[in-house]
């Protein structure tokens, strides 16, 4: 359903609509006008974040190319659905009511909702952790369209599905086109995608897939099945001519982590057209849960590294989950986002297998503003280095108190053990990593550092942990 007539005043409508013009060339100084105009309308707290966009543009960043792309290589209706739904509704107008709201209320709203309509899926994929829910269940439509209406009451206008593959729940498409002030970013394996449905993604403008990939053609075989490497690259090429807005999402593990940041895997997918990346340290929680797949704490610096060189030399925008926490004041579970599995249980993150409210019992508002909820947040940071941001991983002590303290249960057998089977495997590997992060911290803290200098520093840092 759309509310987008209300959502703006007439000056705001116009604004928009210069934007939406001006983002139809791929001109650079009409791109730079497109963020200067988005700038008049965008709230204090993120003014400056849309002009450093803008002077990343002007600079010739390969930002540049990324906005190029966006106004001229998108279908028109991918390309308005993306400046309107996502950025405007979502980092404009919606910000503004969410402030609204904590100052009306003192509840929080999140900037995005993450729902998995179904845990079902075409493909069986080794470490899934969504392999441990129950396949039985799925989120109705009507139950899905109440998560949406309240949580864009809340200004909440970005949503995730994922599962299971979202594409296995029938109704995905008629449920975008009803919602079309809301934007869908979709992790799928895509193997459902074909040539009819790609056009309509295209024609809908507001769904955006991203594509699980695992590094080589041979890595991608070994976990997702024979042939899906070569799949998923045609359908990438299918997404590309058709002007659909997509990305990639890999699962970072000891065995495939270089080839992940390799000039090899990153090119061919950029030159199809891939605009983000999406990196997920493997979490030891899915079916037959391994410790020793996780990145080292070397391994993990090394890889956060080489995410900053891909961002700042290609055009397209890797978003390490883990790495990247700094951006956002550390951990974003319960604060920035949450998760409904296709059960309607409400967890605070897609690796927080652990809950006390359920959506069929209770409005969004309430589930996020549980004690549960309030609970994570009140300790946020967990810790003062924010390059350790979980408190599964990096600060376990936190997630232990935390599901004390609120009650919080497994949603699905065996969604405990990290608080029980791998707790010492967990204490060990945050050491490894606080031993490693914690000189590294206090040389990225330094203000106004020499960007050689200060990797040159840390690459001693590094050494001298290595001996």
């Amino acid at each position: 359903m759309s509310r987008t007539g209300g959502l703006y005043t007439a000056a705001q409508r116009q604004v928009i609509n210069q934007m939406l013009k001006l983002a139809a060339s791929d001109d650079k100084k009409k791109i730079v006008k497109a963020f200067n105009l988005a700038e008049k309308i965008t709230p204090d707290q993120y003014k400056g974040s849309v002009r450093f966009v803008a002077d990343k543009i002007e600079d010739d960043h390969p930002a540049l190319l990324i906005a190029k792309h966006v106004t001229s290589k998108l279908s028109p209706r991918c390309r308005d659905a993306f400046i309107e739904c996502l950025i405007v509704n979502t980092l404009l107008r919606g910000v503004d009511k969410r402030k609204k709201l904590i100052e009306e209320t003192g509840n929080n709203a999140p900037t995005t909702i993450l729902m998995s309509p179904t845990m079902r899926c075409n493909l069986s994929c080794e470490g899934c952790y969504a392999s441990e829910y129950d396949i039985r269940h799925d989120l109705d439509r009507a139950l899905m369209q109440k998560i949406v209406d309240e949580g864009n009451d809340m200004g909440v206008y970005l949503f995730t599905l994922l599962g299971g593959e979202p594409f296995m729940w029938e109704e995905l498409l008629d449920f975008a086109r009803e919602n079309k002030d809301a934007y869908f970013q979709v992790f799928t394996n895509g193997t459902l995608l074909d040539h009819d449905l790609i056009d309509e993604l295209a024609e809908i403008g507001n769904i955006a897939p991203m594509l699980s990939l695992e590094g080589s053609p041979r890595l991608t075989d070994e976990r997702r099945g024979e042939g899906v490497h070569e799949q998923v690259m045609e359908i990438m090429d299918h997404l590309g001519e058709a002007g659909v807005l997509f990305g990639y999402s890999c699962t970072v593990m000891r065995h495939n982590w270089q080839a992940l940041v390799s000039d090899e895997f990153v090119d061919p997918l950029v030159a199809k057209g891939a605009l983000l990346a999406w990196h997920f340290l493997y979490m030891p929680i899915g079916r037959d849960p391994d410790t020793s797949l996780m990145l080292t704490a070397e391994e993990r610096n090394q890889f956060r590294v080489d995410i900053h060189r891909i961002r700042d030399t290609k055009p397209i925008f890797p978003i390490d989950f883990w790495g990247d926490a700094p951006w956002v004041n550390g951990c974003i579970a319960g604060k920035h986002y949450m998760h409904i599995n296709s059960s309607g249980w409400v967890e605070p993150c897609i690796f927080t297998h652990f809950a006390t409210d359920n959506i069929r019992d209770v409005s969004l508002m309430e589930a996020f503003n549980s004690p549960f909820f309030r609970e994570i947040r009140r300790r946020q940071p967990f810790n003062h280095n924010l390059l350790m941001p979980c408190m599964w991983i990096d600060n376990p002590t936190q997630a232990r108190e935390i599901m004390a303290a609120t009650g919080a249960r497994p949603t699905h057998p065996g969604g405990d053990v990290m608080l029980t089977d791998l707790q010492d495997d967990l204490d060990r590997y945050a050491s490894e990593v606080d031993h490693l992060y914690s000189p590294i911290w206090s040389c990225l803290s330094v203000e106004k550092e020499d960007p050689a200098d200060l990797h040159a520093r840390t690459a001693r840092i590094v050494e001298a942990a290595r001996r």
